[in-house]
């Protein structure tokens, strides 16, 4: 059952999402107080993570429990990062998995091993992957949609093989379906822009504790922590970002930028362009 936001959040929600929440300094709104974990040195990351993954060790293996929670942040490389943060805490032993990267029509040898293991391109799972038996993970390829294998699915690891990895999916029409996946050969979005043709075979997967705010739109999530570690960078992403929860009690917010002169409060970017309202009030 999806709980009722607070009637003054949820009204703070549609003015972020409308534009009309007052900015205190050029593109800058000030955020609720009641939902902001004080930026109070190095380990205020860790207090986010406990906050939203709450006695880890106990929780791990309840499937239901871990489809609830989850961190978002704007940025690839950030949940990258997150997600190692969170997986080292996580219960049992990891397993590791590490791509096979090749770039095509490169006769001179241009591109070292190293060099394309380091590249991490958004779409792309991680040259070194790292996985635990009952950790969530979120599918990057669509595999079988009739299955409910698509790009976002989110899925808890069962059995890890060097071959396959075996896994429950958890969201969708397909939930506690167990399915395999293998290994692919798989290309970077054409918005990447690399210098080269680049194919890494890995599994099309990645740790899914922390999504990006793009990867977590339509989802809901009852335990929701977003970390603003920079501010977001396109239209409505603030809204999408604290949206994702059901109630303010059970969302928890980190921004990491200097607070601004004379402003009591936490303040972060409200991204929002006019033309796409204009354009969505007109085709309404």
């Amino acid at each position: 059952m999806r709980l009722r936001l607070d009637p003054d959040f949820s009204e703070f929600l549609l003015r972020i999402g409308d534009r009309v929440e007052p900015y205190v300094m050029e593109i800058m709104v000030k955020l609720p107080d009641d939902i902001m974990l004080e930026c109070d040195g190095e380990q205020v990351v860790k207090r986010l993570i406990h906050e939203v993954f709450a006695r880890l060790e106990e929780n791990a293996f309840d499937k239901v429990n871990m489809n609830r929670r989850s961190l978002i942040t704007p940025k690839n490389d950030v949940v990258q990062n997150l997600n190692q943060k969170v997986i080292e805490i996580f219960p049992r032993a990891e397993v590791v998995y590490h791509s096979f990267d090749t770039v095509t029509d490169d006769s001179k040898n241009l591109w070292t091993k190293y060099f394309l293991n380091s590249v991490a391109p958004g779409g792309l799972p991680p040259h070194k992957l790292i996985l635990k038996i009952c950790a969530p993970i979120i599918l990057l390829r669509n595999l079988d949609p009739k299955c409910g294998l698509c790009n976002g699915t989110r899925l808890l690891c069962r059995r890890l093989s060097t071959n396959f990895i075996d896994a429950e999916i958890v969201t969708g029409s397909c939930s506690w379906m167990r399915v395999l996946i293998p290994r692919i050969p798989m290309e970077p979005p054409e918005e990447s822009k690399l210098p080269f043709k680049l194919t890494r075979k890995q599994f099309p997967v990645r740790a899914s504790f922390v999504l990006t705010i793009n990867k977590s739109q339509g989802k809901t999530i009852p335990h929701v922590g977003v970390y603003l570690q920079v501010h977001v960078f396109s239209h409505g992403q603030l809204y999408v970002a604290l949206s994702r929860g059901v109630s303010r009690i059970t969302i928890k917010v980190l921004v990491k930028n200097e607070p601004l002169p004379d402003i009591a409060g936490t303040c972060t970017k409200n991204v929002i362009f006019q033309d796409v309202l204009k354009l969505c009030d007109s085709v309404g």
